[in-house]
């Protein structure tokens, strides 16, 4: 069965044409004469090289009559039929435009999944589109057949089934009989520990035998060879000696809490843009 969205659910979801490029992101839905489409936006960051959309139009207005409410995809257009160049700046402050209107005919697929992958946990929510509308925004030539990629140009990026939605950041490539392909992540959780076994084998080695006998009867480490960072408070009531403590901190490491992966085959990938469109 189809699923439908609210706006709330789709405010603010990644839009992404069929080269896997960021066309922008969902404002609202427009209904007019009938005719429904998404109003994106787009964002231009603090000090970053963004589009002088009132230079634009003041360029424009010599040459063609403007409404005066063109979304910043029909100004470009324009720009380039009357091969105008269209005008940057560095901007001092965040600036956010409508971009364009998507009509759902070009929708292809919508969906939104929690992803938790290294410093990432949050829900994604991403419209893809069956037209290459950013590949044309930024005058990029599109390939109607599917190119070859270096591994290094899909590695940790979001990558997008176009049958299956959201897969989840790619993060290691991996080989199967006679095909290679790549480890999608769509939890990949690490967390902060204490090795507990070869910390008190430490403070044993340093003489320092009270210490050692308080933090055996403390967590006996041959049961618990390493112990979650979160016990460390626990451990300096114990000690209370924050020269064992600094000690302690060498012995911090990280692993994995917990996994959930998918293994890609290399040749399904469609496009490689800033996302990876698989089949």
């Amino acid at each position: 069965m189809k699923r439908f969205y609210s706006m709330d659910e789709l405010r603010d979801a990644m839009i992404l044409d069929s080269e896997g490029l960021i066309y922008g992101y969902v404002e609202d839905l427009r209904i007019e004469d009938e005719k429904v489409s998404l109003a994106a936006y787009t964002v231009f960051r603090v000090n970053e090289p963004a589009i002088d959309v009132e230079k634009l139009r003041s360029q424009l207005a010599k040459r063609v009559s403007l409404k005066g409410n063109e979304p910043l995809e029909v100004l470009v257009s324009i720009a380039r039929r009357e091969n105008i160049d269209v005008p940057y700046k560095i901007t001092e402050k965040e600036v956010r435009w409508i971009k364009g209107f998507v009509p759902l005919e070009e929708v292809r697929l919508i969906d939104a999944k929690r992803i938790s992958v290294d410093d990432m946990d949050t829900t994604l929510r991403v419209i893809l589109l069956s037209k290459p509308r950013e590949a044309l925004f930024r005058g990029m030539s599109v390939q109607s057949s599917s190119p070859t990629y270096r591994t290094e140009q899909v590695l940790n990026k979001l990558v997008l089934s176009t049958s299956r939605g959201i897969l989840g950041i790619c993060k290691e490539i991996v080989v199967g009989p006679g095909a290679l392909g790549f480890r999608v992540y769509r939890v990949k959780s690490m967390r902060k520990v204490v090795n507990w076994i070869a910390f008190t084998a430490h403070v044993k080695r340093l003489g320092l035998r009270d210490a050692y006998e308080k933090l055996v009867e403390f967590r006996d480490p041959y049961k618990y060879s390493k112990l979650d960072l979160s016990t460390a408070g626990e451990v300096e009531k114990i000690l209370g000696d924050s020269k064992i403590l600094d000690t302690m901190r060498s012995f911090i490491e990280a692993e994995a809490a917990s996994t959930e992966f998918e293994d890609v085959p290399y040749s399904d990938i469609l496009k490689v843009g800033e996302v990876v469109i698989t089949k």
